[in-house]
């Protein structure tokens, strides 16, 4: 018979390195978000985008210095936050691995009249964090806007005279499944990463894919669940669940 407490303390270790590893992403992306209030508040009436010209350096060091989850990051600016455009995104996704260049500018269609309109304003890793005022994790989805592929943003709200911005950094599912397996060294019970869409962040179970909605059968065969980030639930809502055979 297993032995359910190893099992709950290798949970709690899984949920340990996750939360210390997103969350180390979390306050780095929190600092780049106040220096842009901080930019926002010193420029004399509404700014225009020369303003946080620090941001493309900012955001590539920290695409760099967490190339372990993260592949992109960006800012989205509150609508008619800025002089030259009533919406403006700006976004940089990390070279292929084995590459020394510098990340590359994502280009979204920011015309509404366009059939192939971006519209970042009504996307929830947009609405989340602008009415919370908080940090969120938001995903899996599938980014059609940039490398349709499932992926978390991790956003953080930038509060300015003028709105709302929100920063966000990208992981796919696969870098944060690598998270997951090398904390959880577990191959029985079957585990699973669960994100508050029910989707399955990451398994240690072939069956359960990654991207996909846990079934009704697997939720009822649930032994163990544990929260990730207790202390703060809002900012990472994902559970550790294991499966009873």
């Amino acid at each position: 018979m297993r032995d359910v407490e190893t099992v709950r303390a290798t949970l709690e270790r899984t949920a340990e390195a996750i939360s210390f590893s997103i969350g180390s992403v979390f306050e780095d992306l929190e600092k780049i978000a106040g220096a842009v209030t901080a930019a926002a508040f010193n420029a004399r009436g509404v700014p225009r985008r020369s303003a946080f010209h620090f941001l493309k350096q900012d955001l590539a060091d920290f695409i760099s210095q967490h190339s372990g989850v993260i592949v992109g990051a960006g800012i989205a600016y509150a609508p008619g936050s800025l002089a030259e455009a009533p919406h403006w995104l700006e976004w940089w996704r990390a070279q292929p691995a084995g590459s020394s260049g510098e990340p590359r500018f994502v280009t979204h269609d920011l015309n509404p009249d366009s059939l192939n309109y971006y519209d970042y304003t009504s996307r929830e890793w947009f609405t989340a964090p602008s009415a919370s005022g908080k940090p969120v994790a938001v995903g899996p989805y599938v980014d059609f806007g940039g490398i349709n592929v499932n992926i978390i943003t991790l956003c953080v709200p930038a509060p300015t005279p003028h709105g709302t911005h929100i920063l966000g950094g990208d992981l796919t599912l696969a870098k944060l499944e690598g998270v997951f397996l090398r904390a959880l060294q577990l191959r029985d019970p079957s585990v699973v990463l669960l994100g508050p869409n029910g989707r399955v962040i990451a398994s240690n179970d072939a069956r359960i894919a990654s991207g996909t909605l846990i079934l009704d059968d697997d939720m009822r065969r649930v032994e163990e669940s544990l929260d990730v980030s207790p202390g703060n639930p809002t900012r990472l809502p994902w559970k550790l669940i294991s499966l009873r055979q």
